[in-house]
């Protein structure tokens, strides 16, 4: 019997929970080993815990979110005498850090790329938001970067993921596994949906409360929908925000209420799944991902997206997708017009195609966490 910890600390997004989410649903069937996960205390790691209460194999530790500067005082100082204390046979970090004291063998999940992306870096300096991006990208990229240092086996959800990394870091002598943290299989595609671009349109935008920052370039969405409204298109929007959030935000234009339905924060996959019908089309304007979810939902459920022409893009949901050039609205509304000349068969081609890319790509991914735990410790047994 292995005993595993995971340090979940930190994992607080809507895109992190779901993962967290599905590894702790399939860790409880992995009757071999015993998890202890370590989260703070909150609404949404409370929701998780009570869905997976009747896990036998699988047990909670949680205290108190302080921030992140005494989380890493925690994870550092305190972490490795319970590690020692308990006998744990590895350490998953589901945070992107490391414990340079903790001598049990660990592995890195490194899901967040806000602090590894010299695109990312570059807008915030044409921005002028240099003080920003000190902030909210400098300073946690050097505490990741040092605690990165020590840590051999890093899983990541794309090859993408490494080739941003290799360059920070030394990446030589690092192993990666590559996970497939969505498990895809044929029967979870829905049929295509049916478009007639002569009716309404419906552009989704899914996005949760942090919309405001760089990374998510929202201008681009509403710069390109303030000028359909110009334009002989008849569309609607729905976007998972309210409009009080989005006023108060400074980024949107109130022209586009009269076309919008403000959902509000979707916080359940049945309700999400309600919003792919006909004629919806998902517009993605994320500067980086590791995965992005959303993309990869509206793809299996049959809908057209639109995402950045970014390298990610070509990696994650390969080179069939529709794309448009980033900060460029113009070329968003473009891609928008050559899609409007697509017949139903068109759409319904370019959806299976997407699909076909998304099931092979994942094929050649591990598949189960414990996979890659049984396959660590073989290379770096317990000391």
């Amino acid at each position: 019997m292995i005993n595993i910890l995971i340090n979940a600390l930190g994992v607080e997004d809507s895109g992190g929970l779901t993962i967290l989410q599905n590894t702790i649903d399939e860790l409880s069937l992995d009757s071999d080993n015993i998890y202890e996960v370590l989260v703070y205390e909150g609404k949404y790691i409370n929701d998780l815990i009570n869905k997976s209460d009747s896990y036998v194999n699988i047990n909670f530790i949680i205290i108190a979110n302080h921030g992140n500067s005494i989380r890493i005082f925690y994870e550092n100082f305190i972490l490795p005498f319970y590690v020692r204390r308990n006998h744990f046979n590895l350490i998953y970090n589901m945070t992107g850090t490391g414990q340079p004291l903790i001598n049990s063998p660990s592995l890195v999940k490194v899901q967040n790329l806000l602090f590894f992306s010299k695109t990312l870096d570059s807008i915030y300096f044409k921005k002028n938001l240099r003080i920003l991006w000190f902030k909210q990208v400098y300073l946690k990229r050097i505490i990741f970067l040092f605690l990165m240092k020590f840590s051999r086996n890093i899983e990541v959800q794309s090859s993408h993921v490494i080739d941003e990394l290799s360059n920070f870091i030394n990446i030589k002598n690092k192993t990666f596994y590559i996970k497939n943290d969505f498990p895809i299989s044929k029967s979870m595609f829905f049929d295509p949906k049916k478009y007639n671009f002569n009716n309404e349109i419906i552009f989704l935008y899914v996005v949760g409360p942090h919309f405001m920052r760089v990374h998510k370039n929202i201008e681009d969405f509403v710069k390109a929908m303030s000028t359909l409204t110009n334009h002989n298109i008849k569309f609607h929007i729905k976007i998972t925000l309210t409009s009080d959030e989005l006023a108060l935000s400074g980024l949107w234009d109130k022209k586009l209420n009269k076309v919008t339905t403000f959902l509000g924060y979707v916080d359940n996959k049945e309700s999400l799944q309600g919003l792919y019908d006909d004629n919806v089309v998902l517009i993605s304007t994320s500067i980086i991902e590791t995965l992005g979810l959303h993309v990869i939902e509206a793809v299996i459920n049959g809908i057209l997206v639109i995402v950045p022409n970014e390298s990610y893009s070509v990696k994650v949901y390969g080179n069939k997708i529709l794309t448009y050039n980033l900060f460029n609205y113009l070329s968003l509304i473009e891609t928008i017009n050559i899609m409007k000349k697509y017949n139903n068969a068109d759409c319904q081609k370019s959806i299976v195609n997407n699909q076909d890319y998304l099931f092979r790509n994942a094929s050649d991914k591990y598949s189960k966490s414990h996979h890659i735990f049984n396959d660590l410790l073989k290379k770096e047994p317990n000391v």
